[in-house]
């Protein structure tokens, strides 16, 4: 597909300033935010040789994102091409490409500079994997995407089957750990106990990234997307490998960012295809989306239930995982 041939794709990937970028692991997904450029029908990221996305990328092309621009979303999947100047598999087409390469290195410095300031501040503390020779180029090209705006797919570009099979009883958990008890203090109060987050979700295609509002309510943790957003993933259980990745950014020091990705088998529930917990599932979407607690949730709503199987946390260049017992 060519991005350029929608405008109001394109506006999205010009205004945006992070892409949350998802690729699919033995553990399931993962998904982390990164800055990019657009440019050419093309996004453009780098990230660390040894990152958990560099690795996966050398042996399978396919590749996620969510796009955000205040009130729109835009959820894409497509194919990564990186380009690495210690890995000779990549040289010939970095030489082929080096026209693009470089207009693409100069936009992505542009765009990002108040990050490549932050840098500078932060020069002493740098670890290697984050400066210029420990990072690989990444060409994200887009194969089909769809445009969200509150809570609904508003247009499809490409082929997007969509299903939301459902588990017909929804129990709340009462009882039990903090699902975030075990992470360090300042980040879960950063983080807060629920608001916006993306969650990446592997249905019949792969790996599907939407936005998904999320709460800790009680000791169960939940996003709620709608159905129509979550039916882009074209589930074909309720229970589905899934991450939500919930990020506090800052504007333009690294060292300064803080978040979570939580991976877990999602428990799918839609609210009016429930035989029992109705008004529990009901409860729980309006503690994400900071509603009062109304009677019917309505006809869109979901509850993914997401038990912690382990927890991925980073402040600026630390990072640690919990794994749940």
């Amino acid at each position: 597909m060519t991005v350029s041939s929608s405008g109001a794709i394109e506006r999205v990937l010009e205004r945006g300033s992070f892409c949350h970028v998802a690729t699919s692991t033995a553990l399931g997904p993962h998904v982390t935010p990164m800055v990019y450029a657009f440019t050419d029908g093309r996004l453009w990221v780098t990230t660390a040789r040894g990152s958990v996305k560099a690795g996966v990328w050398r042996r399978d092309d396919r590749v996620a994102g969510l796009v955000l621009d205040e009130g729109t979303a835009l959820s894409f999947t497509g194919r990564v091409r990186t380009f690495d100047a210690l890995d000779p598999a990549t040289w010939g087409r970095a030489l082929r490409e080096a026209p693009v390469l470089a207009i693409a290195a100069a936009r992505f410095t542009a765009k990002n500079a108040r990050f490549f300031a932050g840098y500078a501040v932060d020069a002493r503390h740098i670890p290697l994997a984050w400066t210029p020779p420990g990072r690989v180029f990444a060409e994200l090209s887009i194969e089909r995407a769809a445009i969200i705006e509150k809570g609904e797919v508003i247009r499809c570009v490409g082929a997007w089957p969509g299903t939301v099979p459902t588990h017909e009883r929804f129990r709340a958990l009462h009882a039990g750990e903090d699902p975030f008890g075990r992470l360090p203090t300042e980040v879960t109060e950063a983080i807060g106990r629920g608001g916006d987050a993306v969650l990446a979700i592997e249905g019949h295609g792969g790996v599907v990234v939407v936005p998904a509002p999320w709460a800790i309510s009680g000791a169960g943790l939940y996003s709620t997307p709608t159905e129509s957003v979550l039916a882009l993933a074209d589930l074909r259980t309720p229970a589905a490998p899934a991450a939500l990745g919930i990020d506090h950014p800052s504007s333009w020091r690294a060292r300064e960012m803080i978040g979570v990705m939580v991976r877990s088998t999602a428990q799918v529930h839609v609210v009016d295809r429930l035989v029992t917990g109705g008004r529990s599932a009901s409860s729980v979407i309006a503690a994400a989306r900071g509603k009062p607690s109304p009677l019917e949730a309505g006809s869109d709503a979901v509850v993914v239930a997401l038990p912690p199987e382990r927890i991925v946390w980073w402040r600026g260049w630390s990072s640690g995982t919990a794994v749940a017992v």
